[in-house]
């Protein structure tokens, strides 16, 4: 496969079928290894769940599917969301990430995506450039904001992943996570959730 300026080869990956992909994508594994325990906080306490471990406060909560971790505190006011899963290989990294920012957006005012509730005029307030972290993995991070039925601010991320998972065959993956807060101590609340994030791990079941 070769990668100019972003693009990925057309002639080295053919369309598969979505349904071939996303069945391959349940099968990719987690690349970063667990945390060591100097890592975690000590306020933190292992959670596990069916497909899933993570570390967090003791009363934060999940819901999860065998692709997907959505971890919040109690009442959901601080929020991380987590896939991972197959895509259809795009032409270009940039494409990939603007089509799944905007499906973000559009369903925002359901809640569940960008946060756990539903965003009023949710908008992305920083594009950060696609960066290439290894021969064939792309990443780019979003800053977006929004507010609540109830009028108050929240902000957060979105950072978006594409990588080859089989470049002879075109096989790619994707990863994503979303997290936000309310605007109020924002900056510390998003670096708890990060922290939060870089705890999961796979139970690979």
């Amino acid at each position: 496969m070769q990668v100019i300026g972003g693009q990925w080869s057309r002639n080295r990956f053919a369309a598969l079928a979505a349904g071939l992909v996303v069945s391959l994508g349940m099968l990719i594994p987690m690349f970063a290894p667990p945390p060591s325990d100097g890592a975690i906080p000590s306020n933190f306490r292992r959670h596990v769940e069916t497909f899933w471990v993570w570390f967090g406060p003791r009363d934060w909560i999940a819901a999860s599917g065998k692709n997907d971790l959505q971890i919040s505190s109690p009442t959901g006011t601080l929020w991380n969301n987590y896939g991972a899963g197959g895509a259809i290989c795009p032409q270009t990294a940039a494409q990939w990430f603007q089509f799944v920012s905007g499906n973000f957006r559009q369903t925002a005012g359901s809640g569940q995506g960008l946060y756990s509730k539903p965003l009023r005029g949710a908008r992305y307030t920083s594009r950060g450039p696609v960066r290439q972290l290894g021969q064939f993995y792309f990443r780019q991070r979003l800053e977006w904001s929004g507010r609540r039925g109830n009028g108050q601010r929240i902000r957060g991320e979105l950072v978006m992943d594409i990588f080859a998972v089989d470049s002879t065959s075109g096989v790619c993956g994707q990863r994503f996570q979303s997290r936000g807060a309310p605007a109020r101590n924002n900056a510390r609340s998003i670096r708890l959730l990060r922290t939060v994030q870089s705890t999961i791990t796979s139970r690979n079941l």
